[in-house]
């Protein structure tokens, strides 16, 4: 859709504006109602987008910013409203992403030649534009859905210009993770108690977290685990302490699959809270490493002699996600089993492009999701190599691919109905020639 990339991507338009506002001779290019963009705004989006490797036309960032300026216009007819805490917590997110990128607050700060709180200002408007933009362009194209003869037609019409679908893998799993000791998680736990301690007795809470802390993002800008979270985004043993507690109070050390966490509640707003944590995770000796090894190494002898990979991964394997479906691995991010080049761990990529279908592979040391190190059997359930999509094979991708189709289209047809009603003029030659008629 071609308002996602400008939503996406900005981290925001402002974000490079004090890099790049002082080698660009600003001027208006378009006034759309009451308000207007300026040449500054088009060349920064576009250092923005070739910053993250996207060679982008002026002229299609300069109909994206038109096209949010409307959207923005249409918020105000609707009486659509964003909160000011709405506003707070999208910055609090950005504010997250670039002190991490940029080494801490202080080097955001030196960046910007601006404070923090200057900094906030700064990214208000912009910031609440984009997100009455964003909510506008879900109540058009939000309910759009497609039928299966949808998705038949719009293969039909573009069966010779469907593109190319990527080699893919479907792999199933036995995760062995190493025991940690009872003595060595009873030390670990002792630790955790100390450093709370030390919070407790008045030692800064972020000191803490970038000195001891194993979770190395968060530790990195004091503990502070970014956005604003409902108990669904955490674990439900954090969640469970975590919301106990009131703005500034410190919890009791709270174990889970992570290790051990100390937790401070930095602002509770309704079902949301800003948290810090600090996290200490369990150190596997080398022994408790070999015993792993071992494990693994004979279960691969034992399958096939007297168990089947699926029976072995409901038996033996320490992942609870896969443990019960045999071992079969789920795409987190399509909800599929397939996966495609740069979605696996590179150790298991590049043992899985040797493979053969139906092949198991050697014991291999790799990392959870939780990012401790275990020991992995990989079965290679399929392979599909790179093709151009067919309905008959891709049908998700193509049903997707109309998906967007059609909510293109939908979002097109409510612009140009929009063109005609908002005074818009366009004062910069150069962009006089861009397509604004918004067609398929």
């Amino acid at each position: 859709m071609i308002f996602r990339k400008l939503v996406l991507l900005t981290v925001s338009i402002c974000s490079f504006a004090a890099v790049s506002a002082q080698s660009v001779l600003d001027q208006i290019v378009v006034v759309v109602g009451d308000d207007m963009i300026k040449q500054s705004d088009i060349e920064n989006q576009q250092m923005l987008l070739e910053q993250q490797g996207e060679k982008t036309s002026k002229c299609e960032i300069f109909k994206e910013m038109v096209m949010q300026k409307f959207l923005v216009d249409q918020s105000k007819i609707d009486s659509v409203v964003v909160s000011d805490g709405e506003v707070a917590k999208e910055i609090d997110r950005r504010i997250s992403i670039l002190t991490g990128t940029k080494g801490g607050l202080a080097q955001l700060e030196e960046f910007y030649g601006k404070t923090e709180f200057e900094i906030r200002n700064d990214w208000k408007p912009v910031i609440k534009d984009q997100l009455l933009a964003q909510k506008v362009q879900n109540s058009i194209i939000g309910d759009v859905e497609v039928s299966p003869n949808d998705v038949r037609m719009f293969y039909v019409s573009h069966k010779d210009s469907m593109p190319k679908v990527p080699t893919r893998y479907e792999l199933a799993q036995i995760v062995i993770k190493p025991t940690i000791t009872a003595e060595e998680d009873k030390a670990l736990r002792k630790k955790a108690e100390e450093i709370r301690q030390r919070a407790i007795n008045g030692e800064n809470f972020s000191k803490l977290a970038v000195l001891y802390s194993d979770d190395s993002e968060s530790a990195k800008i004091g503990g502070l685990l970014g956005d604003y979270m409902s108990r669904g985004d955490l674990v439900s043993e954090f969640a469970a302490a975590a919301f106990r507690l009131k703005e500034g109070e410190i919890s009791r050390v709270v174990k889970t699959d992570f290790g051990y966490h100390i937790i401070q509640m930095v602002e509770l707003k309704g079902e949301k809270a800003k948290l810090k944590h600090i996290l200490l995770k369990p150190r596997v000796t080398q022994g408790e490493m070999q015993a792993a090894f071992q494990k693994t190494d004979s279960i691969r002898r034992a399958i096939g002699d007297s168990l089947t990979f699926e029976q072995a991964a409901a038996k033996y394997s320490t992942d609870e996600k896969t443990r019960n479906n045999g071992g079969l691995y789920m795409n987190p991010y399509t909800g599929t089993s397939k996966f495609e080049e740069g979605m696996l761990d590179p150790t298991v990529w590049y043992t899985l492009k040797s493979m053969k279908v139906g092949e198991i592979s050697e014991p291999m040391l790799t990392y959870d999701e939780k990012g401790s190190q275990v020991y992995k059997l990989v079965k290679l359930v399929s392979y599909t190599p790179e093709h151009t999509a067919t309905l008959v094979d891709d049908y998700s991708d193509v049903k997707e691919m109309a998906l967007e189709a059609k909510k293109h289209s939908t979002l097109n047809a409510w612009m140009r109905a929009k063109v005609s009603q908002v005074f818009m003029s366009v004062k910069s030659e150069e962009y006089q020639a861009c397509d604004l008629k918004f067609e398929d």
